[in-house]
């Protein structure tokens, strides 16, 4: 992929020789709050609130209506409504423009191409830049003891959440591509954990017919047993648990695969910037993690690549209420 590395090169060297080091000890202490602060400051800027099926939405500030349906329902659609304010829509459009730049199997080798590597670049400066990413700087700095440069602070991003990585059989693989875009694992769905991508799916933004059908929650496992944390979850608009059939449409080939995930989830309402920084800070993290975000308590659960140096998945797990 040598266009995608000259593009890359023009982030600066000097960054590259810059460790990836997950805090430990006292100093891993700090990161509980900044969860709650990274969502504050999306929300601020271009995430949107999410809400429940009966509540009102501020179209001027945008909305994504939670509709958890009482079960398994293919045609049933879990954001029955989603407004994206014109001044927040830039990065959900440059997030959506790098949706069909990834192969469905995981197993296969990517295609990069220089438009491709162009449009990460131009999704990486924006996100980089935005009000939850400044969140999540200013706490790794202070919990480091250290300060970015641009270039450095970008490297960083790069390298946890685009950089590709071999995990034997499956090759180029990517922190991005597999939570925000979805992977194929046989007929399972891999990832896929990035709320616009489900909503993008089921309103047929991709293949032009409706690719998701919804199986309901699975708050309490991958069952359809119903528990306390179903009907606590259910209030909670900003998480969903589910399970989903997705026939997964790839723009190479023009073919659509039935995929099943017995139980999968993700937040809802934040932006790609706001989804990236909480895995950000939530990499440089040791140990287990929770997070406590309006009022819900998650576990943040992070895998990495087989050499540390990136994001292999990330998602929350939702525990209860605060």
């Amino acid at each position: 992929m040598p266009g995608r590395r000259q593009v890359l090169a023009q982030l600066g060297a000097a960054a590259a020789a810059v460790a990836i080091a997950p805090a430990s000890g006292a100093r891993a202490a700090g990161h509980g709050a900044i969860y709650q602060r990274i969502w504050d400051a999306d929300q601020a800027a271009n995430g949107i609130p999410a809400i429940t099926a009966g509540e009102a939405g501020d179209p001027a500030r945008g909305f994504v209506r939670v509709d958890e349906g009482a079960g398994a329902d293919p045609a049933h659609r879990l954001f029955a409504e989603v407004r994206i304010p014109e001044p927040k829509r830039r990065t959900y459009d440059l997030c959506k423009s790098l949706f069909d730049n990834y192969r469905l199997e995981q197993s296969k080798p990517e295609d990069n191409r220089p438009e491709e590597a162009r449009e990460l670049l131009e999704l990486l400066h924006a996100v980089a830049e935005g009000a939850p990413m400044a969140a999540a700087r200013a706490h790794l700095e202070d919990q480091r003891g250290r300060s970015y440069s641009r270039d450095a602070w970008q490297e960083l991003i790069f390298d946890v959440w685009f950089r590709q990585f071999d995990d034997g059989r499956n090759l180029d693989l990517s922190g991005f591509e597999h939570v925000a875009v979805g992977e194929q694992k046989g007929g399972k769905v891999n990832g896929h954990h990035f709320w616009y991508k489900y909503y993008l799916d089921d309103w047929a933004a991709f293949s032009g017919a409706d690719d998701i059908d919804y199986d309901g929650t699975r708050y309490d496992g991958p069952n359809r047993r119903r528990g306390q944390l179903s009907a606590l979850g259910r209030q909670v608009p900003e998480v969903v648990t589910l399970a989903y059939g997705w026939d997964a449409y790839e723009a190479e080939t023009g073919q659509r695969r039935t995929l099943y995930n017995p139980i999968g989830g993700f937040w809802v309402g934040c932006s790609i910037e706001g989804l990236m920084a909480l895995g950000l800070v939530r990499f440089l993290q040791r140990g287990r993690a929770e997070a406590v975000i309006n009022g819900a308590r998650y576990e943040v659960v992070l895998y990495r690549s087989p050499d540390g140096r990136s994001l292999r998945t990330f998602f929350p797990r939702f525990l209860g209420l605060a």
